[in-house]
C-alpha cells in the first residue's frame, strides 16, 4: 500500500465519507454483527415498518375521503336533479290544469282532440318520410366511400395511401365560394378533423364554421380528411407521418406566408400536438379544439366516463372488438358509447324536435344525421396505440407515450405557439383534460418560458362539445377571435396567457370586439380548472392492471378469437350493428317505408309555413266551429288550428319531460354507479400500491430553473446587445410583467414595431424569437438588473428617447389611463435612462 493511500485512510475528514454510517446497510463486509449491529438494524426495520404503516395508514385516509366526496356529491346532485324534476314537471301539470280549466265543454274537448290528433298525425307521417330519406341518404354515403361533409367545394392535394408509409388521409384545399377571395401570401390554415368514429367535414359543416371564419379574413384553407377504410399496415405513426408531409406541401405552395395554422378538433387536436412535438420544423400555431389530451383529468361527480375503464376492463375489450372485426375496430362502437353519454338527446330528443316541425328542421336533420350516420374503421393497432396512451395509460399527457419504437414524445419539445379551447359544458372533453396537461409537462409558467414556448388557453363557459366545432356562435364570437391574433402570436414573449374576449359589438363584416392575453401562472391553471387531482393517483393501478389484462389476452383468447374470425362474419357484425340497422331498415328498400311515404304524399293537401325548431307546432287564429260542420271540415292531414295551451298538446310536452327525466335520472344514475365502484375498488391501499409503479417523466425542480444553461446563458447577456434588445426588454417590463396583460391594439403595435420598422425589419424570424425568449428570461429570472442595465445598452441620449417613445406607442393608452403599475415601470425605465417627460415630448 502506498504511502498516499495509508494517509488518506488515516485522515478522519476523508474516511467519513467512504463509511456511510446513516446508511441502513452500514457494516463492514464478512464480520459477524455484534449486539450493537443488531440493535441498530432493529431500529432501521422499526423505522422502515412504521414508515410502511404510515403510508398505508395515508392511503386508508385518502381513500374514505375520496369515498365520502363521492357519496356527499352523489347525495347533492340527486337532490338537486329531484327537485328540478318536480319543478319541471309542476309547471307541466300546472300547464295542463290551464289548459282543462278553458275545455269547458265536451264540445271544446272534441275539438282540441281533432285539432292535435290531425296536426300531430301530419307531423308523424312527415317524419316518417324524413327517417326513410336519412335511410337512403346513409346507403347513398355508404356506396360513395362517405366523402366528407364539408359545405365547400374541394380538391384533392395529396393522397397519403400513396406514401410509401400508406394510410387512409387526405390533404384538401377549400375552394372559396363566390365573393370570397384569398390570398397566397396570407398565413394558410390546416384544419384537422377527428377519427372518432364519424367522417371528416365536421370542421367546414356550415359556412359559418371554423373554414368560413379562416377564409373570410382572405387565409387560404387546407383540409385534413380521410376515408372510411384504413390501409392495411396503417398506424398512429403513419399517420402522423402523413400529416408531416402535408404541412411541408403546405409549405411549399405558400412560399412567401408565414408557416401555417393547424387547427385540430378533438382527437384531431391531440393528433396536431404528437406532429408538432415530433416535427421540430413546425412553427406555425396549433390550435387545440376540445382535444382529450389528460384523460385521467375531471371533477369527481361529474365526469363519470373516465372511470369506465377500472370498471368495465381495459386495453382488451377494445382489441376483442377489432379482433372479431377481422382486424379492424368498428367506428360505430364509439359513436354508440357517445350516444350513450346523452341518451334522452340521442335515442329521443332529436326525433321529438324534429316531429315538432317536420318541414322546418328536416334539412339541418338530415344534414347532421349524414356526419353522424357515417361510421369509419381503424385498424387494431391503431386501436389500441389510441387507448393505452391517451384514455387509459395517459401516456401522452405524462410525457411517456411513444409514437413508435426509438420515437419518444415529449411536449416540451413542441415550439409552436399552442392555442387550447375547452369549455365547462363540453361532458366529453371537460377542460381539466383538455387543459391539465400543460400542468404536467413543465415545471411552472416559468419553465414555459425557460422554453420558449407560448401557450394560450380559452375556457368557455356552456358550449357543448360539438358546438365548438360546429356553432355559428362560436364561429363568430371564439374563433374569430382567436384567427384575429394569429399573425401576431409569434412576436409575443414566451409564457402562459388566458384569451379573453370581450365587448361585442354590432355584427357580421361590422363587427368589433376586445382580445385580451393576460399573464396566467399555474396557480390560476389550476383555480380555473379545479386544483384537486387525487383521483388521478388511483388511475396508475387501473393501467397496469389494463397492461396485465392485455397481456393474458394476446397470449391465450386472441389466437382463438382471430381464427373465428374472417371478412364475412365481421362484415355481417358491422351490418347488423343497431346503429346501421336503423337507418337501412328504414329506407326506400323497405316497402313499409315506401308506402308511409306514399300515404304521407297522398294526404298532405297543404303545407305549413316554415316555423322555428323550438316553435312547437305553429300558433294560428282560433277559429270557431259550429257544431254541423266539426266533422266534415276535418281531414289528414290537419288543417285545422291548434292553439299552443291545447291540452292535448300540454300533456304531450308533459310525456316528453317524463321520459327526458327518466332517460337522464337513469343516465346519472349509471354513471354514480360506475364513479362509486371506480373508488370502492381503485381507492384500496394494496391497490394504490399496486399502481406506484406508474410514473411520468421526471419534471425539473421549480426552484432550480435559474441554474439550467438557458437560463444562466440568457443572463450572461444581460448587459449585451443595443437598442434591439433594450427596446424588446422594455416593451415585455411594461406590457407584460408590470400589467400581467396585452391587448389585441398593443399586440398589432408591438407586431408593426418589431417587424415592419427600422431597425428591426432587418431581423429574421429566428433571429428574432430569439431576441424575444433571451430578453423574457433576462426580465424574469432578474427584473431588477434588467431595468438597471438598460443604460448600457443604449448609451446615447437619442437613442434613449426613440426607444422610449416606441415602448410608449406600443404601451399605448395605458399611460393615459394610467394605470399604476406600469406607469411606475415606465417612471423607473425613465429615470434609468435619465430621461424626463421634456424629453419623451
Amino acid at each position: 500500500m502506498s504511502d498516499i493511500i495509508e494517509e488518506n485512510i488515516e485522515n478522519p475528514d476523508k474516511a467519513e465519507v467512504w463509511l456511510s454510517r446513516s446508511n441502513p446497510h452500514h457494516r463492514a463486509t464478512g464480520l459477524i454483527p455484534n449486539f450493537q449491529d443488531m440493535v441498530n438494524h432493529q431500529f432501521y426495520k422499526n423505522e422502515s415498518t412504521l414508515d410502511e404503516l404510515n403510508l398505508q395508514n395515508h392511503y386508508r385516509t385518502d381513500s374514505a375521503g375520496l369515498l365520502i366526496e363521492v357519496t356527499c356529491k352523489h347525495l347533492q346532485q340527486n337532490h338537486q336533479q329531484i327537485q328540478e324534476n318536480i319543478r319541471t314537471l309542476s309547471q307541466d301539470k300546472n300547464a295542463i290544469m290551464n289548459s282543462w280549466q278553458k275545455t269547458y265543454t265536451p264540445k271544446r274537448l272534441w275539438q282540441e282532440w281533432l285539432s292535435y290528433s290531425t296536426d300531430s298525425s301530419k307531423r308523424f307521417l312527415q317524419t316518417v318520410d324524413v327517417l326513410k330519406e336519412r335511410g337512403d341518404i346513409f346507403l347513398e354515403h355508404e356506396l360513395a366511400g362517405c366523402p366528407p361533409v364539408l359545405d365547400y367545394d374541394y380538391q384533392v392535394i395529396m393522397d397519403a395511401s400513396k406514401f410509401e408509409r400508406p394510410c387512409n388521409y387526405v390533404l384538401l384545399r377549400i375552394e372559396p365560394p363566390e365573393g370570397i377571395v384569398t390570398n397566397d401570401n396570407e398565413r394558410p390554415y390546416i384544419i384537422i378533423d377527428p377519427r372518432a368514429g364519424h367522417g371528416a367535414g365536421i370542421g367546414g359543416f356550415k359556412h359559418e364554421s371554423q373554414v368560413g371564419v379562416a377564409l373570410n379574413q382572405g387565409h387560404p384553407v387546407y383540409f385534413v380528411a380521410f376515408k372510411r377504410l384504413p390501409e392495411p399496415t396503417q398506424t398512429i405513426a403513419d399517420i402522423t407521418y402523413a400529416e408531416g408531409k402535408f404541412v411541408r406541401e403546405v409549405e411549399k405552395r405558400h412560399p412567401n406566408a408565414e408557416s401555417p395554422v393547424i387547427i385540430g378538433n378533438c382527437q384531431g387536436g391531440w393528433a396536431a400536438l404528437i406532429l408538432a412535438a415530433t416535427n421540430s420544423d413546425i412553427k406555425g400555431p396549433i390550435v387545440l379544439n376540445g382535444a382529450p389530451i389528460s384523460a385521467w383529468s375531471g371533477e369527481v361527480g361529474i365526469n363519470p366516463m373516465r372511470y369506465k375503464a377500472g370498471v368495465n376492463g381495459g386495453t382488451w375489450l377494445s382489441m376483442l372488438s377489432a379482433d372479431m372485426n377481422n382486424g379492424v375496430f368498428d367506428g360505430a362502437a364509439l359513436v354508440d358509447n357517445f350516444e350513450k353519454m346523452t341518451p334522452y338527446r340521442n335515442y329521443v330528443g332529436k326525433y321529438y324536435d324534429l316531429y315538432k316541425n317536420p318541414q322546418a328542421n328536416r334539412q339541418r336533420f338530415l344534414d347532421f344525421e349524414r356526419w353522424w350516420g357515417g361510421f369509419f374503421l381503424m385498424n387494431d393497432k391503431e386501436i389500441q396505440w389510441i387507448v393505452e396512451n391517451i384514455f387509459i395509460g395517459n401516456r401522452l399527457a405524462r410525457n411517456t407515450a411513444q409514437l413508435e419504437k426509438g420515437t419518444n414524445i415529449d411536449l416540451r419539445n413542441v415550439k409552436a405557439p399552442i392555442i387550447a379551447f375547452a369549455s365547462r359544458g363540453d361532458d366529453i372533453t371537460p377542460p381539466q383534460q383538455a387543459l391539465t396537461w400543460i400542468l404536467d409537462a413543465y415545471s411552472d409558467e416559468r419553465d414555459v418560458e425557460v422554453c420558449g414556448q407560448r401557450i394560450i388557453y380559452m375556457i368557455h363557459e356552456q358550449v357543448g362539445h360539438l358546438g365548438i366545432f360546429v356553432s355559428s356562435k362560436i364561429a363568430n364570437h371564439e374563433h374569430t377571435g382567436i384567427a384575429s391574433i394569429m399573425d401576431m402570436i409569434e412576436v409575443l414573449p414566451p409564457g402562459l396567457y388566458e384569451l379573453d374576449i370581450d365587448r361585442i359589438e354590432g355584427s357580421g363584416q361590422e363587427k368589433t370586439f376586445t382580445v385580451d392575453l393576460k399573464r396566467r401562472t399555474f396557480e390560476d391553471l389550476s383555480q380555473a380548472i379545479g386544483d384537486n387531482r387525487t383521483d388521478e393517483e388511483l388511475f396508475k393501478a387501473v393501467h397496469r392492471y389494463s397492461m396485465t389484462q392485455t397481456q393474458a389476452y394476446e397470449h391465450n383468447l386472441r389466437p382463438l378469437v382471430k381464427a373465428m374470425s374472417n371478412e364475412t362474419s365481421a362484415q355481417f357484425m358491422r351490418t347488423m350493428h343497431p346503429l346501421r340497422l336503423q337507418r337501412s331498415i328504414w329506407s326506400s328498400k323497405n316497402p313499409l317505408a315506401v308506402a308511409a311515404c306514399n300515404l304521407s304524399k297522398a294526404i298532405t293537401t297543404t303545407t305549413d309555413n316554415q316555423r322555428s325548431e323550438d316553435f312547437v307546432p305553429t300558433q294560428k287564429t282560433q277559429k270557431t266551429h259550429q257544431p254541423s260542420d266539426v266533422y266534415a271540415r276535418v281531414k289528414l292531414p290537419a288543417i285545422e288550428s291548434m292553439q299552443q295551451d291545447n291540452l292535448f298538446l300540454q300533456v304531450e310536452k308533459m310525456f316528453m319531460d317524463s321520459v327526458r327525466v327518466t332517460l337522464d335520472f337513469w343516465r346519472d344514475w349509471q354513471g354514480r354507479y360506475t364513479e362509486s365502484m371506480f373508488f370502492g375498488i381503485w381507492s384500496m391501499p394494496w391497490f394504490r400500491e399496486y399502481g406506484e409503479s406508474v410514473g411520468s417523466r421526471r419534471l425539473l425542480n421549480k426552484d432550480e430553473l435559474h441554474e439550467l444553461p438557458k437560463v444562466e446563458e440568457a443572463l450572461t447577456k444581460i448587459a449585451e446587445g443595443g437598442f434591439n434588445e433594450a427596446v424588446v426588454r422594455m416593451m415585455i417590463l411594461c406590457n407584460i410583467v408590470a400589467d400581467n396583460n396585452i391587448d389585441r391594439d398593443q399586440l398589432m403595435r408591438l407586431t408593426e414595431v418589431l417587424t415592419e420598422q427600422e431597425p428591426f425589419t432587418h431581423l429574421s424570424h429566428t433571429d428574432l424569437a430569439a431576441m424575444i425568449h433571451t430578453q423574457t428570461l433576462i426580465v424574469r429570472f432578474a427584473e431588477d438588473a434588467s431595468i438597471k442595465s438598460l443604460s448600457t445598452l443604449i448609451e446615447t441620449k437619442p437613442e434613449r428617447i426613440d426607444a422610449f417613445k416606441l415602448v410608449y406607442y406600443v404601451v399605448g393608452n395605458k399611460s393615459e389611463d394610467k394605470n399604476p403599475d406600469t406607469l411606475s415601470m415606465m417612471n423607473d425605465i425613465k429615470t434609468v435612462l435619465d430621461l424626463t417627460d421634456a424629453d419623451i415630448k
